[in-house]
């Protein structure tokens, strides 16, 4: 594999200053804190690929600065932008609190058994109100995220695959009994084979159900004696940012092609 060693990376200051603080309340009085990127001579008029990304376990709190991880913020920076600009919304977990409420030193778990959570909802109502604004290209979204944001990342997707692009899940999991319903979508999916955290069968699990399910537009990529940080591998793979914005939304209408383009 090659790696986008060109991109800079920066300082959590350096990311914040590059990104609007903004807090979300809904009508119930719940709310989650939030970070929005907008590219650099950012026009209205025009319309943006959105970027949804799922932070990790470590980042939980409510400082509105802890999901700003160089994995997650990096495709911010010019050498990303200035070829692909785009939106990205950057939802902060409260402490205690997950995307998914499920184990994840259990790998796969059965999606009807696990209700939405309460971070998740709140995630879709802040992204529901982004996607009201005219500069939101809704073909080109795309959603990735880490450990316990690559759980969240696979249940986006299967709770709402029709919104969905192109997904990027990092040492997640996900229920393969639901492959059949995000068999269309471009996936791809990232492990190490020595994570002790979350299993790699967890990536795996879910990429082997979506090739048995007929799906043609999934792969996988792991990583040989790497543990646990393989998200800091992967939002690196010179491929992956070409790979992402080549999706578009109105692709996912047939299995034809495997997403590789």
């Amino acid at each position: 594999m090659t790696f986008a060693e060109d991109i800079n990376l920066h300082d959590m200051a350096f990311y914040a200053q590059h990104t609007e603080a903004q807090s979300y309340m809904n009508d119930s009085r719940q709310t989650m804190s939030y970070r929005l990127f907008k590219p650099r001579d950012f026009d209205p008029t025009k319309k943006y690929p959105l970027l949804l990304s799922f932070h990790g376990a470590g980042e939980r709190g409510n400082d509105n600065e802890g999901q700003l991880t160089p994995w997650v913020a990096g495709w911010m920076a010019e050498e990303v932008q200035s070829k692909h600009p785009c939106i990205i919304l950057m939802p902060q977990c409260p402490s205690g609190q997950q995307w998914v409420d499920t184990p994840w030193s259990k790998g796969s778990y059965e999606y009807s058994n696990i209700p939405i959570s309460k971070p998740m909802k709140l995630a879709k109502e802040i992204f529901d109100k982004l996607l009201k604004e005219k500069f939101v290209d809704t073909s080109r979204i795309y959603v990735m995220g880490a450990s316990m944001g690559g759980y969240g990342t696979w249940n986006f997707v299967m709770r709402y695959p029709e919104l969905v692009a192109a997904a990027v899940p990092v040492c997640g999991a996900g229920d393969p009994s639901m492959a059949q319903t995000i068999n269309r979508i471009p996936i791809w999916a990232f492990h190490g084979d020595n994570d002790t955290t979350v299993p790699p069968s967890g990536s795996q699990d879910m990429v082997n159900a979506i090739e048995k399910g007929g799906g043609r537009r999934i792969k996988i990529t792991i990583y040989e004696g790497v543990d646990h940080g393989s998200y800091m591998k992967s939002w690196r793979e010179k491929e992956l940012i070409e790979w992402v914005f080549n999706q578009k939304k109105t692709d996912n209408k047939s299995d034809a092609g495997d997403g590789e383009r």
